[in-house]
């Protein structure tokens, strides 16, 4: 659920356990640095690794998403049977967003706050909150799948990125995708048949702007599935939240484009593939 300062109200009564998710990408010195000089009340900082990305993951690429017992650890630390869990960042982030998913992923409740830290913290001034740490835990093992109602694998984009029915939104920047340049991966362009929309067309102001492609609803309504993808499964995360509050069946390509170049088989495209030029190949 998202929620913000004005719907927060709609918990009243609840007990919250606030996950500061704030990060640096790859950077983690950094990201303690930026906790410490900005420390949110009460909060319990979440690191990216082992937490958002893990080595031993369930896919390749640079970022894997985490195995079930690694995700099902941290929220049994966050989580009782009388708190809510609330996930947070600074603005422009994607650190809340992928826990938002992962715990979606395997089957865990969160609410994702859309709104600016300070009005998180004006907001639980007066309101019950729960300190906890996520530091030194135990992670127990767990070999559930993750839910492939929300996670697409390498093979399955294989099968699925030249269907009629399914369509690939790359969210990276626009010079990434048409392979104009290319500052982490191996290989420049993107998968073949994807659409860009790049994540920052859906922020304003900080926030997820929920309404961004409200324009774009009746094409997307089109497809029977919306696969979205990144560099490594980190950024493409808010726009698997803005899809789904929309009602749209979307999915994650965990790996991503750093998974799908490993392949050598794999293609890959340059150049533009507009909406619009998608939709006469497969719906003209």
């Amino acid at each position: 659920m998202i929620i913000n300062a004005h719907s927060l109200n709609k918990l009243s009564g609840s007990t919250f356990t606030l996950a500061d998710c704030r990060n640096v990408m790859d950077d983690f010195e950094a990201s303690r640095e930026l906790v410490r000089n900005a420390p949110v009340e009460v909060a319990v900082h979440i690191s990216q690794r082992p937490w958002m990305f893990n080595e031993d993951g369930i896919n390749g690429g640079r970022h894997p998403l985490p195995k079930a017992g690694v995700v099902d650890t941290l929220y049994r630390t966050l989580k009782n049977v009388d708190n809510e869990v609330i996930l947070f960042a600074d603005g422009n982030s994607f650190f809340h967003t992928r826990l938002y998913y992962l715990f979606t992923l395997y089957g865990h409740k969160s609410y994702l706050w859309n709104d600016t830290v300070e009005k998180l913290e004006q907001a639980m001034a007066d309101v019950p909150s729960e300190s906890k740490s996520a530091e030194d835990i135990s992670i127990q093992a767990d070999m559930r799948e993750p839910s492939t109602d929300i996670y697409r694998s390498m093979e399955d984009v294989k099968e699925a990125h030249d269907s009629p029915g399914v369509l690939l939104i790359d969210v990276r920047a626009r010079n990434r995708y048409l392979g104009l340049e290319e500052p982490i991966d191996s290989k420049k362009g993107h998968i073949p048949g994807a659409v860009n929309i790049p994540t920052p067309a859906i922020y304003k102001d900080g926030l997820i702007d929920f309404g961004a492609l409200g324009y774009l609803k009746s094409v997307l309504d089109k497809y029977d599935e919306l696969i979205v993808y990144c560099g490594s499964g980190m950024s493409a995360t808010p726009m698997f939240v803005l899809l789904r509050e929309m009602g749209l069946p979307v999915k994650l390509y965990g790996g991503s484009f750093s998974e799908w170049i490993t392949d050598d088989s794999n293609e890959v495209e340059t150049g533009d593939t507009p909406l619009n030029e998608r939709m006469g190949r497969t719906h003209g």
